[in-house]
């Protein structure tokens, strides 16, 4: 009896590269199904992901976007209002984390299950070395904007991440939001991946003490910022206090190595005040 082994190597990609195209999930899932389509998927997954980068290497007519797999799997943690349910929406007048930072992994939809959980986060897990942007050309720039509001006054932080050539994969992105110099911990508010901006100037950024997306004089977007995306993070003093074992083992460490963060890269405009104004 015949089945999909037993066909010629050639016609097995070119059916798996179809697969990869219409529902990255079984691609991923078909993996085990025996050493040869492990083999031929990842070089297949590989392949796509160059493709992908030349392809639209100079071109910027196409908004990018998170791939929908991700957006099913992770979607709370591309933004937190997401990982907050209707009636809550309904009843909060902020869709704050108030400290519960670890909300949005505990309600993804495999981590309710065990053992789903402990499939998911294995370190070889195939999603981790997949594009945030599959098919599409990888971010291969990223901001991290952290805002903190407090009686005291407000602040910012700013880190680079340094990516490799590859780009952000789903599987750094997941570390990066565990990592202790992404978020303020038990003081996170809230977080969101905004695709498509880079930050222009850190000196405005230090002046206004908080992010504007849309601010052309604080973020490029557009051409200037094609493959770029800022995670902006904000926090604040919280109302309710949480204990970490209530967390379910979600905590935040340094998964992601220190050198990954890098201080500002572009440059610094020094101004000297030398009087006021009427």
């Amino acid at each position: 009896m015949t089945n999909l082994s037993n066909l010629p190597n050639e016609i097995l990609i070119a059916i798996l590269e179809i697969l990869a195209a219409e529902d990255l999930q079984s691609l991923i899932a078909s993996q085990r199904a025996s050493r040869l389509f492990h083999a031929l998927i990842e070089d297949i997954l590989y392949d796509i992901q160059n493709k992908s980068a030349t392809r639209h290497e100079d071109d910027d007519s196409e908004e990018m976007r998170i791939h929908p797999l991700w957006k099913i799997k992770f979607g709370g943690l591309f933004n937190t209002a997401d990982s907050f349910t209707a009636a809550e929406k309904k009843r909060l007048a902020y869709l704050t984390l108030n400290g519960d930072y670890t909300l949005p992994f505990r309600r993804l939809p495999w981590a309710k299950s065990l053992h789903r959980r402990c499939a998911h986060t294995r370190p070889e897990a195939s999603w981790r070395d997949i594009s945030l942007t599959f098919g599409q050309a990888p971010i291969t720039h990223l901001d991290v904007v952290k805002s903190y509001s407090a009686p005291e006054g407000d602040s910012v932080d700013y880190y680079q991440v340094d990516l490799d050539s590859s780009g952000l994969t789903m599987g750094l992105f997941f570390d990066i939001l565990l990592s202790d110099k992404a978020t303020y911990g038990f003081e996170t508010g809230s977080w969101e991946l905004i695709l498509g901006r880079r930050l222009r100037s850190y000196d405005i950024l230090s002046e206004y003490e908080c992010f504007i997306a849309d601010d052309r004089d604080l973020v490029d977007f557009g051409k200037e910022a094609w493959q770029a995306a800022v995670l902006y993070v904000r926090g604040g003093p919280a109302s309710c206090g949480y204990a970490p074992e209530s967390h379910d083992g979600w905590v935040v460490s340094s998964l992601v190595k220190r050198q990954r963060f890098l201080p500002w890269q572009g440059p610094i405009q020094n101004f000297i005040f030398t009087g006021y104004y009427d």
